[in-house]
């Protein structure tokens, strides 16, 4: 995940690995909801595309 931007890792990591929701999240890092979900959403795709090509 260290590949990915800042934005998207931390997003991610809150969602999957500390178990906060999307309106959570936005609360701790002062951005929308809609903000939250199209970054995880964004960086769940560049996470699975450097998965597949094996970039990790």
């Amino acid at each position: 995940m260290y590949k990915l931007k800042d934005k998207y890792s931390t997003v991610l990591s809150l969602y999957l690995i500390e178990d906060y929701n999307h309106r959570e999240i936005g609360e701790l890092l002062n951005i929308k909801e809609s903000t939250v979900r199209n970054q995880f959403r964004r960086g769940k795709q560049q996470l699975l595309k450097l998965i597949k090509n094996k970039e990790l």
